[in-house]
C-alpha cells in the first residue's frame, strides 16, 4: 500500500468530524442528557405536588423550562463556534491542511515544516465518517482523510482495514 494525499477539510468535513468527535468519541451528550433528566424528575415532583402546593406548578414549568433550554443552548452554543472556527480557518477556501502518506509501516503526517511517523499498532482508532476517514494517533487528536469518490474511497478504506488492527477499525457511514 502506497497512498499520498493532500487534505483539503472543507466546512463540512470539518462540522462532521466535530459533531462525531463531540457526541461519539468523547460521549458528551451524557452530560446534558442527565441534567434534562434530573430536572424533569424535580419537575415532575411539583407537579405531582401542585394540589397541596401553592406555586409548584410554576416551579415546575421553571425546572423543566431549565432542564430543556440549558442542554439546547449548550448545543446552539457548540454549533456557532463551529461556524465561527470554519470562518477564522477560512476553510471555505479548503486548503491544503497537511500531507497524510499512507503506507504498509504506517501513517506518515507532514504539513511543510513538520513530519510524525505513526506506525498502524500505535493509532488510537480508525473510524469512517460519510465524508472523511478519521485517523485517531491518540485520544484526541485525529487527521481527517476526505472522502474521494465512492470506489477510490471504498479501495483506500479496505487498504486500511488490512493494515490497522481490527478491534481499532470502525466504519460509521452506513
Amino acid at each position: 500500500m502506497n497512498y499520498t494525499v493532500q487534505a483539503r477539510i472543507t466546512p463540512e468535513i470539518f462540522q462532521e468530524f466535530a459533531w462525531f468527535d463531540l457526541l461519539r468519541q468523547q460521549r458528551r451528550w451524557r452530560a446534558p442528557l442527565l441534567f434534562a433528566g434530573i430536572m424533569a424528575v424535580f419537575a415532575c415532583i411539583c407537579f405531582l405536588a401542585a394540589p397541596r402546593v401553592r406555586g409548584a406548578a410554576l416551579l415546575g414549568g421553571v425546572l423543566l423550562g431549565v432542564g430543556i433550554v440549558l442542554p439546547l443552548g449548550w448545543l446552539l452554543s457548540f454549533y456557532l463556534s463551529l461556524r465561527a472556527e470554519v470562518k477564522k480557518r477560512k476553510l471555505a477556501q479548503a486548503p491544503a491542511a497537511y500531507t497524510l502518506r499512507l503506507t504498509d509501516r504506517g501513517l506518515g503526517v507532514s504539513n511543510g515544516t513538520e513530519q510524525a511517523d505513526f506506525p498502524w499498532s500505535q493509532l488510537h482508532q480508525v473510524c469512517r465518517l460519510h465524508r472523511c476517514v478519521c485517523l485517531y494517533t491518540a485520544p484526541r487528536k485525529a487527521f481527517l482523510l476526505p472522502a474521494g469518490s465512492g470506489e477510490e474511497t471504498d479501495r483506500l478504506w479496505q487498504a486500511i482495514c488490512k493494515q490497522a488492527p481490527g478491534e481499532k477499525v470502525r466504519d460509521y457511514s452506513r
